[in-house]
């Protein structure tokens, strides 16, 4: 009997020591602060900025996007694909239908994607000069904080 105690005690033991090999557990929000889309006056660059926080990571991670729309007078924010940040971490994307519509934002920490709807009304364009579609800008007018939950 004390060799069956002995070998549960070392099984229990055991088992705290060695990794679970369970799935990751998904966070419960990732929260975004300071975030900025713009694309600029007679530009078709697009400008990002924001910081990602979670439990996960050991501080907040800032990141940063300058991509080109695709021409001057374009009236969407630019795709920003595979996103980087000073977390090597932390990837993000970013799509704006060049037709209307709500955009998407993305972000990936450790491989676990949340996701976010950019609700269209958050995304203005201004028109400066109505004879020159080229002379607009277009830019992220919606919350600058939030939290992303959908994952």
């Amino acid at each position: 009997m004390k060799t069956f105690s002995t070998g549960a005690l070392l099984f229990v033991n055991l088992l705290n020591v060695v990794p679970s090999l369970q799935a990751p557990v998904e966070p419960l929000a990732y929260h975004i602060s300071g975030f900025s889309a713009s694309k600029g006056h007679n530009s078709g660059y697009c400008s990002y900025a924001f910081d990602v926080s979670t439990p996960s990571l050991a501080s907040p991670a800032h990141c940063t996007a300058y991509v080109d729309a695709g021409f001057s007078g374009a009236t969407w924010l630019a795709l920003v694909w595979n996103g980087t940040c000073n977390n090597d971490a932390v990837k993000w994307y970013f799509t704006d239908p060049t037709q209307g519509g709500d955009a998407l934002f993305k972000v990936s920490i450790n491989g676990i994607t949340g996701n976010y709807t950019v609700p269209e009304k958050d995304i203005t364009v201004w028109l400066n000069n109505e004879p020159n579609p080229f002379d607009n800008d277009v830019a992220y007018t919606g919350p600058t904080e939030f939290d992303i939950t959908t994952f």
